[in-house]
């Protein structure tokens, strides 16, 4: 098992905008990860790089950081705030701009 844990959905917003829902999940008994778990972390398979992508989940601001610069090829990503919703911090479309917050409920992600 890998420290980190990586698990796109697909999903839409309250407003309809669709887009890729990518939750991190930090896999370790005590909930620590080092930088040296960057090494070999890949982004699931099957990502649509014609729609956006919401990175959400409990991680360090320098795994957030890695993840928005693998995920640049997408049409827009954001980063989810509990408070706001989808943040949006980057955009190569006109259907959502940067500083954006998309209304968002959290997908269900079930088991896996």
């Amino acid at each position: 098992m890998t420290a980190i844990q990586l698990r796109l959905v697909s999903h839409q917003s309250r407003d309809n905008v669709p887009y890729q829902h990518l939750h991190v999940r930090i896999a370790t008994e005590d909930g620590i990860i080092t930088p040296a778990d960057l090494k070999g972390l890949q982004l699931p398979q099957g990502i649509d790089w014609k729609q956006g992508i919401a990175i959400e989940g409990k991680a360090p601001i320098w795994l957030y950081g890695y993840l928005i610069h693998e995920c640049h090829p997408a049409a827009w990503v954001g980063c989810y705030d509990p408070r706001l919703g989808v943040v949006v911090v980057s955009s190569h479309t006109h259907q959502v701009k940067v500083s954006q917050v998309l209304d968002v409920e959290l997908p269900e992600l079930g088991k896996g």
